[in-house]
């Protein structure tokens, strides 16, 4: 037997486990279970749980059914379905949880394999992919659930868990869990325990604390606790028409109109959520949603629709055939019963008296209709551009003409490409419904500028096809008037640039030079050296800025002491030059700075060695500096030597490293390779032992024979066993068994 889900994604409207509520409110679609493919050696069975479809050899059968040990029964809660094998599958409606467990006619000794593991009581199995391959490492879990895909439409990220409470915040789920409304639970369900193997290693429930605790919820439910914890403004769950949420169900069968007079409680293994019918109501049938009152269950019609007691209804599909529900549950044909009315008056045009029969009474009555063939109404001529249109009047049975537009019968005519500076408009053609695009210029918005002194107006050449032209005034300086200042002697006329504007402005002043006692004078920007006595001189410089009192530039005197101070390896030297204040440290020898803060003077030819690097203390004009010369290395690959099983060590003065390889004595070794045969191949790497390693061999000089006995082992297999792979054939889609020879052990054995 073979039994398949279908998992597919969540419509937005589903309800139970497939709706995914946000913290307070919101929904996303998630995963479901859809479909359930149950296939024994007679049948092949397709059960569809949000259809609430059963097909049994691809034709829908009503339920319950049974056949040759097999059995399919909808309880109005959920699908109970017992395989021949003794399996018994149970898959509630509301939340779709499956449920799988063996029954008493199921053989332990039976082969099981696929998601649900190997029924043998051994765990360490029970990850065998389709090939056979056992997964050993649970890295390659993903591997293990890839090899039973049927088909795949969507990707689903798996991963490991790598997180715990103790170096990740789980308070919000400790918060949540620690709410009065759950503590009758946590001594069967730890809030720790949860909070660290489900919610702190999925993200999803980080943000949608309703499924986590939807998910803690159901824990408890296997320990018969009962914990009402949702509310209607707070993880609500919607149920269908008619139904209502109860947090606690036990009974598996649901009170339905075919039981309700032998009901009994049948109890589940565990309490359940689920959505039931409401008081003073039953569930019609097992495999409806459809919730009636009790007096609704005396019959059923053909359409399977319920039927109350003295009820008449019209169950005639291309005649009137009146049925009525008798109070026994019997359903019996009978004659309509019909009263006489009078003939209506028709007044409307081209309306004439009809004779019809009401399929709710089945019984012929007179009506007024329609009879266009009385109608003269005179269709007009429409123009080429024009398409009739077909109208009615309520004052009227005969149809109403008239020519509308048509804007497809208009010729085609290309739209032009409107500039920047342009909108379109529709123009009326010849014809009355035609219209054309066309390019109109917007009004101008910019003012033709004002031009000033020394300026004159001109329009941009490349703008005279715009709707608007762009105008500017030029510059032009021989347009400017002459200045009409008189300076006196000791001043000079001068023209200033006024950034903006086209002519410049004249002033009168003294000439750009600094005065220093009436002698001296410098240019702005100059500088020069008075020296005092001492470690003290003056440096006077010419400024940018005037003086307002004098009118010539600033002059700015600056006193500075050439006291400097020394580092223990420099001395002094007076400045040579007439135009430098004072004079700098030379070094005589070398200071040296280290990582630790610390410095060490060094003479002039030393030498010393600091993190492979050489320094030495060498003499220039300048002074002493320190000239370094860094330890060059050849090149090393510290991971290659690793992979190759080599020991890192250090050399020249311990700034290199170079690779110590030990020999590896002969051992059994896994090597993953992809097995080909022709056109066949393993669909994933194997893991296949080979012998690899080191093995002893020495020549030793015989006196006797006067010769040199040569002695060499090598590292060979100790037995071999046949490890068969299934191979994938790409030329006609088939997978075949090929067997190949590994060794069960290696060790140095004579050649």
């Amino acid at each position: 037997e073979i039994i398949v889900a279908h998992i597919e994604k969540c419509s937005m409207n589903q309800n139970g486990n497939s709706l995914k509520k946000l913290a307070p409110s919101g929904r996303i679609s998630g995963l479901c279970f859809k479909k359930l493919n149950v296939t024994t050696p007679i049948h092949k069975i397709i059960v569809n749980r949000l259809a609430r479809k059963v097909e049994v050899d691809s034709i829908v059968v009503p339920l319950p059914f049974s056949s040759q040990e097999l059995s399919i029964e909808d309880s109005g809660s959920m699908y109970v379905i017992t395989t021949p094998a003794g399996l018994i599958i149970k898959w509630s409606h509301l939340t779709g949880i499956i449920d799988i467990h063996f029954g008493f006619r199921f053989n332990l000794s039976s082969y099981t394999e696929g998601l649900c593991g190997i029924c043998n009581e051994d765990p360490d199995d029970d990850l065998r992919m389709q090939n056979g391959t056992i997964i050993t490492n649970m890295e390659d879990i993903g591997l293990f659930i890839e090899s039973w895909e049927i088909e795949k439409s969507f990707e689903v990220t798996m991963r490991r868990p790598v997180r715990n409470c103790t170096e990740h915040d789980c308070s919000q789920c400790i918060d949540l869990l620690n709410r009065r409304i759950f503590i009758p639970c946590h001594d069967k369900v730890s809030p720790e325990d949860f909070c660290e193997k489900m919610w702190i290693n999925y993200t999803y429930f980080w943000n949608y604390e309703c499924d986590a605790l939807s998910a803690y919820v159901a824990l408890c439910n296997k320990f018969d606790i009962c914990i009402q914890w949702r509310t209607p403004d707070y993880c609500s769950l919607s149920c269908p028409e008619g139904k209502e949420y109860q947090p606690c169900v036990r009974p598996c069968e649901a009170r339905t109109c075919l039981n309700q007079w032998f009901y009994g409680h049948t109890s589940c293994l565990n309490l359940r959520e689920d959505c039931v019918c409401k008081d003073g109501t039953i569930l019609h049938r097992p495999h409806s949603t459809q919730c009636i009152p009790e007096k609704e269950c005396a019959c059923t019609d053909s359409e399977d629709q319920p039927r109350t007691a003295g009820e008449i209804w019209n169950g005639g599909i291309d005649e009137c055939a009146l049925y009525k529900c008798l109070e026994n549950g019997s359903i019996i044909p009978i004659e309509p019963d019909c009263d006489e009315e009078p003939m209506p008056v028709c007044e409307r045009e081209a309306e004439v008296v009809m004779g019809i029969i009401d399929k709710w009474t089945c019984c012929s009555k007179e009506v007024c209709g329609c009879d266009t063939t009385l109608c003269e109404t005179t269709i007009p001529t429409c123009t080429n551009s024009q398409k009739l249109i077909v109208g009615h009047s309520p004052l009227s049975c005969c149809p109403q003409y008239k020519c509308d537009c048509d804007p497809l019968k208009c010729p085609s005519i290309s739209t032009p490409e409107c500039r920047e500076d342009q909108f379109m408009i529709q123009v009326q053609q010849e014809e009355p419904c035609c219209f054309s695009p066309f390019c109109v210029c917007e009004s101008c918005t910019k003012p033709v500028p004002l031009c000033h002194d020394g300026e004159f107006l001109t329009v941009d050449l490349n703008s005279t096809h715009f709707c608007c032209p762009q105008y500017y005034c030029v510059c032009e300086p021989n347009l400017c008037p002459m200045p009409l200042l008189n300076c006196a002697e000791d001043m000079n006329l001068v023209k200033e640039n006024v950034s903006g504007q086209c002519c410049p402005t004249w002033h009168c002043e003294k000439d750009d030079v600094c005065v220093f006692q009436e002698v001296s004078v410098l240019n702005p920007g100059p500088s020069m050296i008075k020296y005092l006595e001492e470690d003290f001189c003056y440096t006077i410089e010419c400024l940018e800025e005037k003086d307002n009192h004098t009118g010539f530039h600033t002059v700015n005197f600056t006193l500075v002491n050439c006291s400097k101070k020394c580092d223990v390896h420099q001395v002094y030297t007076p400045s040579p030059s007439d135009y430098d204040c004072c004079g700098t440290c030379k070094n005589v020898s070398c200071k040296f700075h280290m990582e630790n803060g610390t410095s060490v003077v060094y003479a002039v030819g030393s030498t010393w060695h600091y993190n492979c690097t050489t320094y030495e203390c060498v003499k220039t004009d300048e002074g002493a500096i320190i000239l370094n010369y860094t330890m060059v290395c050849p090149p090393f690959n510290e991971t290659e030597c690793k992979m190759n099983e080599g020991i890192v060590k250090l050399y020249n003065e311990g700034c290199c490293k170079i690779c110590k390889r030990e020999e590896r004595i002969c051992q059994k070794v896994i090597i993953k390779s992809v097995i080909r045969k022709q056109d066949c191949m393993s669909q994933s790497p194997i893991n296949v032992a080979s012998c690899d390693g080191k093995c002893p061999s020495a020549t030793i000089y015989n006196i006797n024979i006067e010769s040199h006995l040569r002695f060499c082992k090598c590292c060979r297999e100790n037995g071999v066993r046949n490890l068969s792979v299934p191979l994938y054939c790409s030329g006609n889609g088939t997978e075949i068994m090929y067997t190949l020879q590994e060794p069960i052990d290696c060790t140095c054995q004579w050649n």
